[in-house]
């Protein structure tokens, strides 16, 4: 079974673990998946200029599309940014796609705007066109109007690449991944601990005039020399459609964690390796972070072995991903 997925990102990006995740175990279960992407199987173009980016990307999707021998495939995943140029064709070829969607627009002010407008027309179009959704939350199942197959895909871990961390006596806080304004993770810089921040944004340079801030590179090793892991999101609808590929990678770790009450972590809300605040409320983060950091390390290291028997048992990708190779199975030609 041959299965198309078309995005924006590039395979080296860090925001790509997911679709790599979901990729290798949709191929564990016999799927040929192909990448429509700018570093991808078939390439397609994506313009780095501000206000550029989306329209030049539908546009290459749908060139690229016109170009491509589409009989050998039997189903196409497209991430909601890549509808627009995607659905026209994909019709015409009487070939199935279902919309990807593990990314809501997160930006403010006029940008924002602009990508909010573009996300609804990309619902608007799977609505009528698609053949079925994948969403990453049940927060956001509920969020779009729906009647047809849908799944829900959290993230997910592969814990066999990652050690447990042996913790330290002064606990080191780790937060990674995206570095941009939107996720405001200076107030992370106001709470008084260890921290360290690694990973890649258009804040990252201010955040390294006030803290301890590391480059994009390889996760586990970092996280094995940490204790704590910690994602504070703010108080703003969009993120509490959340299911934290960071909060599974921590877990695999073998680390604490405080974390943002969104959707995606519901199901582990009574987990003793697990603490979480409301979105946005930095006294309850400071104050869960600092109870972790006075609990003896014996204490630590108990609940992180219990952290990462947690992502074994249910994170892995193989577990993560079989309401959508159900679908994928119910609507291929």
């Amino acid at each position: 079974m041959k299965l198309l997925w078309i995005t924006h990102r590039r395979q080296s990006e860090m925001s790509s673990t997911s679709r790599m995740g979901i990729a290798s175990a949709l191929e564990a279960r016999d799927w040929d998946v192909k990448f429509m992407s700018p570093d991808g199987d078939y390439r397609i173009e994506r313009s780095s200029k501000i206000g550029k980016g989306h329209r030049s990307f539908t546009r290459s999707v749908s060139s690229v599309l016109r170009t491509t021998d589409l009989d050998s495939f039997s189903v196409v995943i497209v991430e909601w940014t890549g509808v627009e140029g995607a659905a026209e064709i994909l019709e015409k070829e009487s070939l199935p796609w279902i919309m990807m969607d593990r990314s809501p627009p997160v930006s403010s002010g006029v940008i924002g705007w602009f990508q909010r407008k573009q996300y609804n027309k990309a619902w608007g179009i799977a609505r009528s066109q698609g053949s079925g959704r994948a969403v990453k939350s049940t927060y956001m199942a509920a969020s779009q109007k729906w009647d047809g197959p849908s799944s829900i895909v959290p993230a997910g871990v592969d814990p066999t690449i990652f050690e447990i961390a042996t913790m330290n006596e002064n606990p080191l806080i780790v937060c990674h991944g995206s570095l941009d304004r939107s996720r405001e993770l200076h107030r992370l810089t106001t709470m008084d601990v260890n921290l360290l921040l690694f990973g890649e944004g258009n804040d990252s340079r201010r955040l390294a005039k006030i803290t301890r801030v590391e480059s994009a590179g390889e996760v586990a090793p970092r996280l094995a020399c940490a204790d704590i892991g910690v994602m504070h999101l703010p108080n703003r609808d969009v993120w509490k459609h959340a299911s934290p590929l960071k909060v599974a990678e921590f877990a695999a770790a073998g680390l604490l964690v405080v974390a943002s009450d969104v959707s995606g972590l519901e199901k582990y809300r009574d987990a003793g390796w697990l603490t979480l605040v409301p979105l946005g409320d930095d006294v309850a983060c400071k104050t869960a972070l600092h109870a972790l950091c006075e609990l003896p390390i014996e204490e630590r290291r108990r609940l992180g072995v219990l952290a990462r028997k947690e992502s074994e048992r249910s994170m892995t990708w193989g577990n993560c991903t079989g309401p959508l190779h159900t679908m994928l199975l119910e609507v291929k030609r």
